[in-house]
């Protein structure tokens, strides 16, 4: 498949720091891009560079043949790329439902008049978000807690209405950081299970992930990091023959322990 996504040349420094040298990758629709690699290699640069949190020194960033480098979070989800954090991003105070609604957002048509006169427009458009929004909560088995507000949400139903919000506009890429990240054994399943039925949608998704069991049992592809650098590429399989990779990140090649 041809990249939906694709870097070229990605180069960021920071201060006297290279977080990432002329970093190259392509991530298809459809399919799980992992970026793997030890803490500081510039996992979470690339994809902040990808979402517009970072402005890189050099490099360029395309969408489906479009160039997307320095646009908003906003403009990119209207282009069908959205993301998730490392750090949990969700509204404590508001209920779930209402978080996954606000990832919506970008979707609306109506502004500040037709929300004053109420005009039938934004009647439509509320009541098509709130399905919508029901629809991913049933999609993430969080539909029990639509009224409860986040905050009172376990660690692991957190990352899930995370995912839920990013994947309720209906994006065409998603980049996804550390998702299982202090989750359980039974929850980093869960998650895994739900990321490949993203996938099955025809999505392509980018995968910041630690867990290698997770990694190398849903990606497609891998692409290891090392000190900003891309030093392989290739199917998990490969991935976890390459000397490289086994001498700086993986530990001399020991027993993958693999997700059912």
């Amino acid at each position: 498949m041809g990249a939906l996504l694709s870097i070229k040349g990605l180069t960021v420094r920071f201060g006297g720091v290279q977080a990432l040298s002329d970093l190259d990758l392509e991530a298809p629709a459809g399919a799980i891009t992992a970026l793997i690699g030890p803490n500081g290699a510039g996992k979470t640069t690339a994809i902040n560079c990808v979402s517009g949190v970072v402005t890189p020194d050099a490099g360029r960033v395309s969408l489906d043949g479009r160039e997307v480098l320095g646009l908003a979070g906003h403009q990119l989800a209207r282009l069908g790329l959205t993301r998730t954090f490392q750090n949990l991003q969700v509204f404590g105070l508001m209920n779930t439902l209402e978080n996954v609604m606000v990832g919506l957002h970008a979707a609306s048509r109506g502004g500040f008049a037709a929300a004053m006169l109420r005009l039938p427009l934004l009647r439509r458009e509320e009541k098509a978000i709130r399905e919508r929004a029901e629809e991913m909560l049933a999609f993430f088995g969080l539909e029990k807690a639509a009224a409860q507000p986040a905050e009172e949400l376990s660690y692991g139903d957190q990352k899930r209405l995370e995912l839920a919000r990013a994947l309720a506009g209906r994006p065409r890429m998603m980049l996804l950081d550390e998702p299982v990240a202090g989750l359980n054994p039974a929850e980093t399943l869960e998650i895994g299970r739900l990321i490949v039925k993203i996938k099955e949608q025809g999505i392509g998704l980018v995968l910041v992930e630690h867990d290698m069991g997770l990694v190398m049992h849903v990606s497609d592809q891998v692409a290891v990091l090392s000190g900003g650098v891309l030093i392989a590429q290739g199917t998990p399989e490969e991935i976890q023959q390459d000397p490289e990779v086994l001498r700086t990140y993986l530990g001399g090649g020991e027993e993958f322990g693999l997700v059912a």
